[in-house]
């Protein structure tokens, strides 16, 4: 509960600004922390419906049109004249499937620093550098249209000019402006001539796929490019944002243009039925490629995958650290002499850690002696740097803590190899930056031994090694989606990665994020379609996937869950040369059986188990040679976001817990198959059946998720040499539509909580809820749920008088303390929506009530009530 007195003094706001409890169906509900624009819709039409319906809502007096789309989605978005209008009568129009809030989304991006370093390393693991110099590939001929922030187009490096012939940038155009605040409430929307950039965003997306070096090499620089500018300029250092609306927009315009790929470094929600995950499965039915970032909330564990990666047949893209790294740097002395040390900024650049002459270090003393940083300190900090480790608490608590002893500044150490970035939610005026362990230690170590300081000027930048590289980015969203997709789908460098920024905001970056990974997989899309044109979008999709390269996890020796890292690091030579098909690309075990596997005297020996038969097809395309096919199960680690004890874990829980001891063989997933070993002719096929049995060892009660690569060996005949082709699969161990949706009880949730204080209301016997709006209810989701439903009983009757605002909630995504939201709540007040009047929330007669929550269950049916989990508070008064 130590999170809800830091989140609910914005709750009220939050509650003002969301779309009123509606009906289920057609008219969709985010839930109050999401940021929509208050009166303003997105419209779907069914996919038959004829683009002059748009007529019938151009006559209504109480909306305006702000946008009809017409090429990739079929709909309209709209605003309404007063705050009165009842999103209802849109959906109640014929035609109508679907009614969305707009909301706002941000770049995938994690952090920033500048340097200008070329490092073409990275291109060397990945195929690009044999797919350009062997292979003499670069993209020409194939049109990549980039939706985001804009770009620098007379920057060196990206062509130094704007659709002239030969330039690279033939296509695009701005559709924002300069002075798009998203927090107004009547955003100016004024276009400039061209898409430049004024974020930077967009400008080191466009450098990773058509830079020209000397600096920065680009994947693909000689496609074709388009921007368009969906992304303003930075409005009081925060970061930018845009509206779906406008998003679809951009999107609409790309597809119009012919492009044959669309790259989106941005993301949101997580549901493949988000407006924008929607419109991008639509453009690939019409065979556009689109490439979209996974996100950035790796840190708070399974489901944080991000739309529009969730929708069907969007290539949903996964980070992995950049090998060598050119970042801030500070330079430690002590006893031990001196010690160059990177420095990883936060968010948050209101307080750069930034400090011209040596700085005393010292570690914090708390009354439980620990250097966590996470309780109160018991010895002044005045004028020093408390160095503390990761872990426990959150980044705004260690930062509160040191702050409040007088420290000028915090260095955050990690508890696990590589480098992060401290996320923070508040504002604490004074800097913090992350370290590595390593560092961290040393410097542990050297304050032991006597006095340490550190300096760290202002744009100090050293070249590092990096502990991680190849290694999944630990900011990279894992999946599953929530209904058990497998995202990502393929991962590629996109931490730590240099590129070209804006002239005027230094001309070159290294910024982190799936944001950066994006654009690599769109350049290999690019050389891909280069290479073979006649692919289609599932074509590519599957090669991409079979020749993935599974990531070997540090610590445990296993492989990296495809959860994280999806078929693993792309390698775009392989996918290119490839003499071969698989289909599917990808296992998502949703429908386990339990008991023997029947029909087969062979696997009887292995008793009742959890299991699934998925079979997958393998066409050899080489037209003269025979090939040979054989089967391996290479196990990847699996995954939970809860603790033995049944709590939260804080940071994803792996197993196997380290790489010294060799697990049990039956804590892993085990494959079996009768047809693997075949021999398939020249430009025929073969169908291969396999039997994934789910670990028996791991407990159902701990909510793993097990993964791993179907790994098919191929050769040909007269060869000596063979190739390997990767099927991720994965699956949940145990009956995946029977888990509970809502938040483990260690939580201490669903709670009453006074919104002024942030303390849980412990006695509801003396709870009298009035007009004055200062409770709310605090719920948590262990896993997303596509409803979640809250009403008013009459404890006294046992009738439903009606959800209180907010209180109806479709799409809901999950949450955890690590996540990007904590939890989720509603204001409670003395008013309820009835059905049938959800915009006029009605007052509720005086009386004794309880508050019945009930959330959907995955795969659940919304109109059958066994198919949730539901909580019933005590009871209360509403006067």
């Amino acid at each position: 509960m130590q999170t809800l007195a830091l989140a609910l003094s914005a709750l009220v706001v939050l509650a003002a600004l969301s779309v009123v409890g509606v009906d289920a169906g057609r008219l969709i509900t985010y839930p109050p922390h999401i940021s929509t624009k208050r009166g303003s819709y997105i419209v779907e039409f069914e996919r038959h419906i004829p683009h002059t319906h748009v007529d019938k809502f151009h006559a209504m007096s109480d909306i305006v049109v702000d946008n009809h789309y017409t090429k990739a989605f079929n709909g309209i978005s709209v605003s309404a004249n007063s705050h009165t209008f009842d999103p209802l009568q849109l959906a109640r129009f014929e035609g109508v499937n679907r009614v969305w809030p707009v909301r706002f989304y941000r770049p995938a991006v994690n952090l920033s620093s500048l340097n200008a370093s070329a490092d073409l390393y990275l291109h060397h693991v990945t195929g690009v550098e044999r797919a350009l110099t062997e292979l003499g590939l670069n993209g020409t001929g194939v049109s990549i249209g980039i939706v985001d922030s804009g770009v620098d187009y007379m920057h060196p490096e990206l062509g130094g000019c704007w659709k002239t012939p030969g330039c690279p940038w033939q296509r695009g155009e701005d559709l924002v402006g300069d002075k798009y605040d998203p927090a107004s409430a009547d955003p100016i929307i004024e276009p400039n001539p061209t898409p430049m950039d004024c974020d930077g965003h967009g400008t080191h997306v466009s450098g990773i796929l058509a830079g020209r070096g000397p600096h920065v090499h680009g994947v693909a620089p000689g496609a074709t490019f388009g921007m368009y500018r969906i992304f303003s300029c930075p409005v009081g250092g925060q970061q930018v944002q845009a509206s779906d609306a406008l998003i679809i927009k951009g999107i609409e315009a790309a597809f119009q243009n012919g492009h044959d790929i669309i790259s989106l470094s941005l993301g949101s929600g997580s549901w493949a039925e988000d407006p924008l995950s929607i419109i991008c499965a639509q453009a690939v039915e019409q065979g556009v490629v689109v490439v979209a970032a996974a996100g950035n909330d790796g840190m708070g564990g399974l489901y944080t995958a991000s739309a529009p990666s969730v929708g069907a047949g969007v290539i949903s893209v996964g980070s992995v650290d950049n090998w060598n790294i050119t970042a801030l740097s500070g330079t430690v002395t002590s006893s031990q002499g001196t010690q160059s040390i990177v420095l990883s900024p936060s968010n948050s650049d209101k307080y750069p850690f930034d400090f011209d002459s040596d700085t005393p270090l010292a570690l914090p003393s708390s009354d439980n002696s620990n250097i966590l940083g996470c309780a109160k300190y018991t010895t002044d900090m005045t004028g020093k740097i408390a160095l503390v480790e990761r872990g426990v608490c959150r980044f705004d608590a260690k930062l509160k803590n040191a702050y409040e002893a007088g420290a000028v500044g915090v260095l955050c150490y990690n508890n696990v190899p590589g480098y992060f970035a401290a996320t923070l939610s508040q504002s604490t005026p004074i800097p913090i930056a992350g370290t590595t362990n390593e560092y961290g230690a040393y410097i542990a170590s050297a304050l032991a031994a006597g006095n340490v300081t550190i300096k760290a000027p202002k744009d100090n930048f050293g070249l590092f090694a990096a502990a991680t590289g190849g290694q999944v980015s630990e900011f990279s969203s894992i999946g599953p989606s929530p209904e058990l997709a497998m995202v990502p789908l393929i991962s590629a460098p996109g931490g730590n990665i240099l590129s070209t920024y804006p002239r005027k905001l230094g001309s070159y970056a290294s910024e982190s994020g799936t944001s950066m990974a994006t654009p690599y997989i769109s350049g290999t899309v690019a050389l891909l379609k280069q290479a073979r044109p006649d692919l289609s979008v599932n074509g590519i999709t599957r090669l991409l996937v079979a020749s993935g390269k599974p990531i070997t996890h540090l610590r445990t020796g296993l492989k990296a869950s495809p959860f994280e890292s999806g078929a693993g690091l792309v390698n775009i030579y392989d996918a290119i040369t490839s003499r071969a098909e698989l289909d599917p690309p990808t296992l998502s075990i949703n429908d386990s059986k339990v008991g023997p596997i029947t029909g087969h005297a062979e696997f009887e020996s292995l008793g009742t188990v959890r299991w699934a038969a998925r079979t997958i097809s393998i066409r050899n395309t080489d037209s003269k040679k025979s090939m040979r096919v054989s089967l391996d199960n290479k196990v990847a680690n699996s995954l939970s976001s809860m603790l033995a004890n049944g709590s939260y874990a804080y940071t994803p829980r792996i197993w196997p817990a380290d790489g010294v001891s060799k697990p049990a063989a039956d804590t892993l997933p085990r494959v079996h198959s009768l047809d693997a070993d075949k021999l398939v002719a020249p430009g025929q096929s073969c169908s291969v059946t396999v039997f994934v049995v789910a670990p028996t060892g791991l407990k159902d009660s701990e909510h793993w998720y097990y993964s791993g690569f179907l790994e098919f060996t191929l050769q040909w005949d007269g060869e000596q040499t063979s190739s390997a082709y990767v099927v991720p699969y994965g699956g949940y161990n145990g009956n995946y539509s029977a888990q509970d949706v809502l938040s483990p009880p260690s939580e201490g949730l669903p709670a009453f909580v006074d919104i002024e204080s942030g303390n849980p209301i412990e006695d509801l016997s003396t709870l009298v809820i009035g007009t004055n709006e200062t409770v709310a209810l605090v719920y948590g989701l262990a896993i997303p749920s596509r409803r979640v439903d809250i009403t008013y009983v009459d404890s006294a009757s046992g009738k439903t008088v009606g959800n209180p605002p907010d209180g109806n909630i479709q799409y809901s995504e999950r949450s955890c303390p690590q996540c990007s939201i904590p939890f989720h709540s509603i204001v409670l007040s003395k008013f309820a929506s009835v059905a049938g009047n959800r915009s006029e929330p009605s007052e509720v007669p005086a009386g004794k009530y309880h508050i019945h929550l009930k959330a959907l269950r995955p795969f659940g049916d919304i109109d059958n009530d066994d198919d949730y989990q539901t909580w019933d508070s005590e009871d209360f008064i509403i006067s």
